[in-house]
């Protein structure tokens, strides 16, 4: 039994393939691995941005838990926020991932200039997140952090970075 170019025996089974069902099985073989990640993405991307709606805040603790002149790696819904004490008192917070290609970032105080770095590719922000150097094509987004009583909370920021 011969149909569209396919060889079938009495059971319903494919025996040979032409060139054209090879193409054609090929085809859609390649565009599934090509589409599946791409929409994988998209869902993700859009889940993502669903579920940050719904992160308006997260406790941080008390003033006293954080260290003047360190930094502590907090999760804000599924994203990490660097949050820093300043040596004045002050906190800073902003995105913990690199603009350019994803990597940490790190509170850096040295020579008396304070600043967010990036470990990898020497990309430098900021204490508001705007780029000073480096490779990253976009600014932090940040974070505000506000004392409410005597605990910690880490807010959107009304201007967005990213």
């Amino acid at each position: 039994m011969i149909s569209q170019g396919r060889t079938y025996n009495e059971s319903g089974f494919k025996m040979t393939w032409t060139r054209r069902v090879f193409l054609q099985e090929t085809t859609g073989g390649w565009l599934a691995l090509v589409l599946a990640p791409s929409g994988y993405a998209l869902i993700r991307r859009w889940l993502r941005r669903a579920v940050e709606g719904k992160t308006d805040v997260v406790d941080l603790g008390a003033e006293e838990d954080f260290k003047v002149g360190s930094s502590r790696t907090v999760l804000f819904g599924d994203e990490k926020v660097v949050v820093a004490r300043l040596t004045d008192g002050r906190f800073h917070a902003v995105s913990g991932v690199c603009t350019h290609l994803g990597c940490s970032i790190r509170l850096e105080q040295s020579g008396g200039r304070t600043e967010f770095a990036r470990n990898c590719h020497d990309s430098r922000f900021a204490l508001d997140g705007v780029n000073l150097s480096g490779p990253a094509p976009a600014p932090l987004r940040e974070f505000n952090v506000v004392m409410q009583g005597k605990e910690l909370r880490l807010l959107r920021s009304s201007r967005s970075n990213s």
